[in-house]
């Protein structure tokens, strides 16, 4: 087999395993009510092995193919619409790592979480009417709901922090034991 094919072949198949496994965090995720925020944000680290080892473009695959199997086969769409609109984030944050000021750094990443899950909530609510999440909105206060989005965001600062041990964990203790994938 020509060197390139196999390369090509070892790619397909790891990005496959992992969008499967992304897949089958998230279906799982609607076992526990908690993990409507556990699983996507579990399923997007993910994506860390995909960019190292090969590319952007392969990540945005794999969270393109995990998003439509959320999407198609979870019970909870809450977690299956916060994985399309967060999941991606480790992407993303690779880029926003980028930017010079350690300030726009956070302030860019606080805009994106807050637009991010403003705009999936609103999906949800609005568009979608999604029956629970309608309902569970709709029984709390305003400044209930206003401390609950603010957490959120809140928690998302918090798995970015975790982003970048988890980065770092693969990268200098996981990455060396998996000498199959430079082959």
């Amino acid at each position: 087999m020509p060197e390139k094919n196999r390369s090509r072949s070892y790619t397909v198949a790891f990005c496959a395993l992992m969008a499967a496994l992304g897949a089958a965090i998230m279906l799982a995720g609607g076992l526990i009510p908690i993990a409507t925020y556990c699983a996507p944000m579990l399923s997007a680290v993910l994506l860390i092995p995909v960019m190292q080892e090969f590319s952007r473009r392969e990540a945005w695959m794999t969270w393109a193919v995990t998003t439509a199997l959320s999407l198609i086969l979870s019970a909870d769409k809450e977690a299956a619409f916060l994985y399309l609109f967060i999941g991606y984030y480790p992407i993303l944050r690779e880029l926003l790592d980028r930017l010079p000021s350690r300030v726009l750094r956070l302030l860019c990443k606080l805009l994106f979480f807050a637009l991010s899950l403003g705009a999936a909530y609103g999906l949800m609510i609005f568009l979608f009417q999604l029956d629970a999440v309608t309902e569970e909105f709709r029984s709390a206060t305003r400044i209930a709901n206003a401390v609950f989005f603010a957490a959120l965001v809140a928690v998302m600062l918090l798995y970015d922090v975790a982003l970048d041990r988890v980065s770092a964990v693969y990268r200098y203790k996981l990455r060396p034991k998996l000498k199959f994938l430079s082959k």
